[in-house]
């Protein structure tokens, strides 16, 4: 079925796109797709309440940040919240990720 989306499992990486983090150690190259830099201090990720690791933080298009994150291996199946924090502030709760075991 095209456009079906697959719960993730836990230890798998998951690619989540955000907006708001600031600019990268060194600012943007101009004319690159996507940017050398590293966000000054890393972000966190709870998914389920759970710590997850952010294995790549950066910038893909003006102003949109592409992050791959690990699922913890210890999340609960089914909806479960995932947040974004950053330099102490963190998303609203209530989207979503799917985990399946």
């Amino acid at each position: 079925m095209p456009g079906r989306r697959q719960p993730a499992r836990p230890g798998e990486t998951v690619t989540l796109f955000g907006t708001g983090f600031g600019l990268p150690l060194g600012g943007l190259v101009d004319g690159l797709a996507t940017q050398p830099g590293a966000l000054p201090n890393a972000p966190v990720f709870p998914i389920g309440g759970l710590p997850a690791t952010a294995l790549y933080a950066g910038v893909v298009s003006p102003g949109l940040y592409q992050f791959d994150v690990t699922v913890p291996s210890a999340a609960a199946s089914g909806d479960v919240a995932v947040t974004a924090g950053y330099g102490g502030v963190s998303t609203p709760a209530g989207a979503p990720i799917s985990v399946a075991h």
